[in-house]
């Protein structure tokens, strides 16, 4: 069998491909820390620190920016990106409705009577779909 320069193994595929796993899992794990840390605000009585939701985020953000590809954008086309902020914020707000119908009333004031909230996802929202116009209008022209 020859070897190659990056060769880890057939389980892994080479360094880079760990790295994309590292890092995808990591993502992942932000995201999953991150509602822990909602669920902590919301129930503050279950028994669990504030710290443990921060550390994870803090921890697996930054292996997460460790491992990922250097040049590599993070959304593909800015049709990615408008998915990906209209789904992230349809995700965020589901869990403040889940959790406040399960009788949660959020410590910090995050929750669906929150405007800013709601300026935040609207704005992030729009500005992605303004650019995912143009990029599709710079299509069609060409």
């Amino acid at each position: 069998m020859l070897k190659r320069k990056n060769y880890v193994g057939p389980m892994w595929g080479g360094r880079w491909q760990l790295k994309k796993r590292v890092s995808c899992i990591s993502q992942i794990l932000v995201v999953v820390f991150f509602t822990l840390m909602v669920v902590i605000d919301f129930f503050p009585n279950i028994g669990i620190p504030k710290s443990t939701g921060t550390i994870g985020v803090i921890i697996f953000l930054a292996l997460a920016m460790i491992t990922r590809h250097k040049g590599e954008p993070a959304y593909k086309s800015s049709k990615q990106k408008f998915i990906s902020n209209l789904l992230g914020g349809i995700y965020i707000f589901s869990i403040l409705l889940i959790l406040s119908l399960l009788g949660g009333v959020s410590q910090a004031g995050i929750g669906l009577n929150n405007p800013i909230l709601w300026g935040l996802y609207i704005v992030g929202v729009l500005v992605s779909y303004t650019k995912y116009r143009k990029e599709l209008k710079s299509c069609n022209k060409s």
